[in-house]
């Protein structure tokens, strides 16, 4: 594990925690004490245990974007409650009844529509996954292509980890695509929708891919 300190200021530098310093158990961000001598009073130091060099990176440019746009706290608190986290290590994918709920309420009242299901063979976790999902859609009255859920994992689909929905132009969606993303969406799903030529025009796929793989810290230090 490695530890992290993050300065914010006019912008935000990196620096690493010395190695003696004790171990947290897991990832996490704390206020750190500035040096009472010699200490800069325009900076605030924010120190992170457990996250690696190129997450803390990533954490950097995302603080920075904060303070250059000056983006109320409250209100990006308040957008993170409704990202999707990636799932836990060991625990397979699912849906909770409140997002069940959730997609079967946004469909319902609306036009039906038939989908294809496609799950990545190659992970463990795909077929329950999609089944979770097709279930609140067959609820609500929707059909899946050829009555199963297909495995198969087309190369221009490999790299694309978690849920997206896939059509012939991510730039003109069919309907059904929209409401679909739009149920998801109302089920806290991140879902994306991704372009394939070869679909036809009013086609859709629900894809479940790879599991998404939160940044894991750094084993050591080097």
């Amino acid at each position: 594990m490695k530890r992290i300190l993050i300065a914010i200021g006019l912008g935000l530098a990196l620096a690493p925690i010395p190695a003696g310093a004790d171990e947290a158990p897991q990832a996490s961000c704390d206020i750190a004490p500035q040096p009472l001598i010699g200490g800069d009073p325009n900076k605030v130091l924010i120190a992170c245990w457990g996250i690696s060099d190129a997450f803390a990176g990533q954490l950097a440019e995302l603080m920075n974007k904060l303070l250059r746009e000056r983006i109320e706290p409250q209100a990006l608190a308040a957008k993170l409650d409704e990202v999707e986290r990636a799932p836990e290590e060991g625990v397979a994918r699912s849906l909770n009844d409140v997002q069940r709920q959730a997609i079967i309420q946004s469909l319902s009242g609306q036009d039906t529509a038939q989908i294809m299901v496609l799950a990545h063979p190659a992970v463990d976790d795909s077929a329950g996954y999609a089944k979770d999902l097709a279930t609140p859609l067959l609820m609500a009255g929707w059909q899946i292509d050829g009555h199963q859920i297909r495995r198969a994992a087309p190369k221009p689909l490999d790299p694309v980890q978690g849920v997206a929905i896939v059509v012939r132009d991510a730039n003109a969606p069919p309907k059904k695509a929209q409401r679909l993303k739009a149920a998801l969406t109302a089920a806290k799903l991140s879902a994306p929708i991704l372009s394939d030529p070869r679909f036809d025009a009013e086609a859709a796929m629900l894809w479940i891919g790879k599991r998404p793989v939160f940044m894991q810290a750094d084993a050591a230090r080097p």
